[in-house]
């Protein structure tokens, strides 16, 4: 039987969508092998492989690098954090206050301070008490030999409706005097620039216990410090600048 021939036209073609669904399998298996090999892979070439792929998919090509960009904490300030930490407990120890004060580290150079409110405020008051004073100048002993970084000041309630006050509209606008009048002492006390605190009103949206026991309140009404690193400013400037570069270049014309 003769052979016959297929004509030009009869010839299978592979339709498109197929070829870049290919492509894209193939960098999804390269993006998990790149996975099972982090163990031994150092920040640095992550950073860079991690550029490659997004500019391999596509997103956002013209960032490409800026991961490299962003820096991280000191080496040695966690350890000092850890240091001054462990000088704050014994210090609360000596004053007989470590079963109300808690100071929480963790090995990412991490520090929490909580301190209830009874020990620093009246009820429905935003006013330091007298007996708060000792407590505070110990932390803001502590926090002032800390170099860049930021103390986040938290102030929080219990979810009890506030009725007794005249100065504070609810549970938000308490917290928030709370944790003000917290950030503004350890401003005078350990000369801390007002810039280096960040304050914010919790209210009663973060709880640790329930509230329907007094007990439970009591845990819930607190002030918490969180210290956390500043990046370096040159650094910040640089990304800053490269970020505000793409930003001009993706803008419409005439706007």
């Amino acid at each position: 039987m003769a052979r016959t021939k297929r004509k030009e036209n009869d010839i299978l073609s592979v339709p498109g969508w197929v070829v870049t669904y290919g492509d894209m399998m193939s960098l999804l298996l390269t993006f998990f092998i790149l996975l099972l090999s982090f163990s031994s892979v150092s920040q640095k070439e992550f950073n860079e492989a991690v550029s490659s792929l997004q500019g391999a998919f596509g997103v956002l090509p013209k960032y490409n690098g800026l991961m490299t960009l962003i820096p991280k904490p000191p080496k040695k300030l966690p350890e000092q954090v850890e240091r001054l930490a462990r000088q704050l407990q014994r210090e609360m120890q000596v004053m007989g206050k470590d079963k109300d004060i808690e100071v929480q580290y963790d090995k990412e150079g991490g520090l929490k301070i909580v301190m209830p409110n009874q020990v620093l405020f009246d009820t429905a008051k935003a006013d330091l008490k007298p007996e708060a004073v000792p407590v505070l100048q110990a932390v803001a002993n502590m926090l002032g030999e800390l170099e860049g970084v930021m103390f986040e000041v938290r102030g929080h309630t219990d979810s009890r409706p506030l009725i007794s006050s005249a100065r504070f509209r609810d549970n938000y606008d308490l917290s928030y005097g709370r944790a003000d009048a917290v950030a503004r002492w350890l401003n005078a006390a350990g000369r801390i620039p007002l810039e280096q605190f960040e304050i914010i009103s919790c209210g009663p949206s973060q709880p640790v216990a329930a509230n329907d026991t007094e007990e439970g309140q009591q845990q819930n009404r607190r002030v918490e410090i969180f210290v956390r690193a500043v990046a370096d400013s040159s650094k910040m400037g640089e990304l800053k600048d490269r970020i505000d570069a793409v930003n001009t270049t993706d803008a419409p014309p005439g706007s």
